[in-house]
């Protein structure tokens, strides 16, 4: 990526913040879908749930997600340690729930701001595919669909949780975001072949999910192989996340023999 050398001038001069450079895109506040939160009070009443129990439930959840450190590789130190902060998630129903109550509106803002930044500047991308891994709830085709539901004729949903796949779909047949149900499909792994491609991929707080570098890398890999034009990855805001994104960046930019670039690496 390239800086305009009176833009760096002006960085360097303090005359300007990094968070203010002329390529920052600041998109409207970004509401929740007007559906979700109806939805989520017939789920809870039809499961018998208390709505003060979940919200607890939530609030740990996001507590343990947000303090994850990457999966400890056998050269770590302090092993022990790193193995309780990255111990894998058990996506039942109730925690299925759990997620979808305290991450479900966070996350869908993030998703519809990087994609509103992909709309933005390059307005002849149509995509009519879509790949999720770790689709979790369904946020990423909630908010993909604000700018490419007319286009999209395919979102393929990859979600090792089964209760997890259950949730988004009982909550897609009751939005409001014109998605042809049909055009949805969920699986459990990723497909064995990569002779078929999609426009846009994206992996959506997921790869922290996996055991460690030798299976996100093969994951990122392989999602990168079935790229046709975008590939979004998305991880939370703490040095993890940060390290695991630059850690994809690294490995598609040098050790990759599809050839790519950074459209736009970015920090919500």
């Amino acid at each position: 990526m390239e800086i305009l050398d009176s833009v760096n001038d002006q960085i360097l001069n303090n005359e300007l913040k990094h968070r203010e450079h002329p390529g920052i895109i600041k998109p409207r506040t970004v509401e929740q879908p007007p559906w979700l939160y109806k939805t989520i009070q017939i789920i809870l009443q039809d499961k018998g749930i208390s709505s003060v129990a979940i919200g607890e439930s939530g609030q740990k959840l996001i507590a343990h997600l947000h303090g994850r450190r990457m999966p400890p590789e056998r050269r770590d130190m302090q092993l022990k340690l790193k193995e309780i902060c990255s111990r894998t998630v058990n996506y039942d129903a109730y925690t299925s729930l759990s997620y979808l109550i305290s991450r479900s509106v966070p996350e869908y803002s993030v998703l519809y701001k990087l994609f509103n930044e992909i709309k933005t500047r390059d307005d002849n991308f149509i995509p009519k595919t879509l790949f999720d891994f770790g689709s979790g709830v369904g946020t990423v085709i909630w908010a993909a669909s604000q700018f490419w539901t007319k286009s999209i004729k395919e979102y393929y949903c990859v979600d090792a949780s089964p209760d997890m796949n259950d949730l988004s779909e009982y909550l897609l047949k009751r939005s409001n975001t014109r998605i042809n149900i049909s055009d949805v499909f969920y699986k459990q792994f990723l497909p064995v072949s990569a002779n078929r491609t999609y426009d846009i991929v994206v992996s959506a707080y997921s790869l922290l999910e996996l055991p460690n570098q030798i299976s996100r890398l093969e994951v990122i890999g392989r999602l990168w192989r079935i790229t046709e034009r975008y590939l979004v990855i998305v991880e939370q805001g703490t040095k993890c996340g940060f390290d695991i994104i630059n850690e994809a960046r690294e490995f598609i930019l040098m050790y990759n023999k599809i050839k790519g670039h950074v459209f736009s690496p970015v920090s919500i």
